[in-house]
């Protein structure tokens, strides 16, 4: 458990430090190829257009916790990392999410006359959005790595890139999609049986700000392959309690047909959170 705890928190610390990709736009070249005849000098030439101070880096952690006593000893718990970067010519998303269940059950085996049985997923994904000359169309690439011992899938890995755009952005609400090809890999442990292969990945994602304490967020992606076609609806509403404090309700549905035969191909979560909002 300890080691996992550290493994977030260096991976919230790296997208935090996580550089500028690059100050150029290869795609200036093409605004007047008569102004630029050499390709490689605007690849490395210097991009004037400055960054938006209304848009800077955010990281939010988010902590849940549930224990049972009784009849059934168990306890649960959920952090997550959720950052956003806003660069000169790279808009950045970075997600990390673990999820623990330990039951304690009565073993005649053991010294102590229970065992502890502990299920974990924990999640770790980045998509890089690159901007064009217009900056709300960009070419983006995703890379996501799943290990989730609940439905038995491991070892899950995704790789996608593609087309993506803004749609619109004000300080009120957002609305964005991205959609295009990739490869993906899991492990049924059931089974033992491993599957791969090419993939199409959609996303969108709205997100809306009722007042400065309040903000809905729904983000549905859908992979789409043979024998490796899943779906997920991801809702939230956060609200803030004091300052950077607040308190956030999720709602997950998760479709997904690469479990094995006998597991259910659909399943939810509920939980109710406190988020802190570091940056």
């Amino acid at each position: 458990m300890l080691k996992i705890l550290k493994t977030i928190f260096l991976l919230g610390l790296l997208a935090w430090q996580l550089p500028c990709f690059g100050q150029s736009k290869a795609s200036d070249f093409f605004k007047d190829p008569s102004k630029e005849k050499d390709l490689l000098a605007s690849l490395f030439k210097t991009n004037d257009r400055k960054q938006n101070p209304n848009r800077p880096f955010a990281l939010d952690g988010e902590v849940g916790l549930l224990i049972t006593t009784g009849n059934s000893d168990t306890s649960m718990i959920k952090l997550a990392l959720d950052s956003s970067q806003e660069l000169v010519d790279w808009s950045n998303r970075y997600e990390v999410q673990l999820l623990q269940r330990i039951n304690t059950v009565d073993s005649s085996s053991s010294e102590s006359g229970t065992d502890e049985i502990e299920t974990t997923r924990i999640s770790v994904s980045g998509q890089f959005d690159y901007k064009l000359t217009d900056e709300t169309k960009r070419l983006f690439g995703y890379v996501e790595y799943d290990d989730n011992q609940f439905n038995l899938l491991r070892e899950q890995f995704t790789a996608v890139t593609g087309w993506s755009q803004v749609m619109w952005q004000n300080p009120e609400s957002e609305f964005r999609y991205s959609i295009g090809p990739g490869y993906s890999h899991f492990l049924q442990e059931r089974t033992g049986i491993r599957l791969s292969g090419p993939i199409a990945r959609g996303t969108l994602l709205y997100s809306l700000k009722f007042n400065k304490n309040a903000r809905f967020r729904q983000e549905i992606s859908a992979e789409v392959g043979s024998g490796l076609t899943k779906a997920r609806s991801n809702t939230s509403f956060t609200s803030t309690i004091f300052k950077k404090l607040g308190m956030k309700l999720s709602f997950n549905v998760v479709f997904n047909e690469n479990v094995a035969e006998e597991d259910r191909v659909l399943s939810t979560q509920t939980s109710v959170s406190m988020v802190y909002q570091f940056f």
